[in-house]
């Protein structure tokens, strides 16, 4: 039976039932791979326009040799992103610009501008 789910103005199927084999075409170039990884693919294009395939999100072992995940937050309606799990270095683009930082420096600057 094939699944199909519309992330983000894309559509990503699985045809076969396998969890690694989702599909979705992204500016023209057929993607695959965890369903996850497919959605960060999509998710890294319509806000940067800038191509990186599902194989780029997977995992990574880091120079101490530990795993890192790359985490996200959703607060008023802005998406704080933080890839390496650092405290110090999350981000937002807000309004085309770029905030770096600590996640509560952020926040509170968030609330600042967005009550003006």
């Amino acid at each position: 039976m094939k699944k199909r789910l519309f992330h983000r103005g894309y559509i990503i199927e699985n045809s076969t039932g396998l969890t690694s084999d989702w599909k979705a075409v992204i500016n023209g170039q057929a993607v695959q791979g965890m369903l996850a990884n497919v959605k960060k693919s999509v998710n890294w294009w319509c806000d940067t326009k800038a191509f990186m395939p599902p194989e780029r999100f997977a995992l990574h072992k880091s120079k101490t040799g530990s795993l890192t995940t790359a985490s996200a937050e959703n607060y008023r309606g802005i998406v704080l992103k933080n890839d390496n799990g650092k405290a110090n270095e999350w981000y937002a683009i807000v309004r085309g610009q770029l905030l770096k930082g600590d996640i509560v420096s952020i926040k509170k600057y968030l609330d600042k501008i967005l009550l003006v």
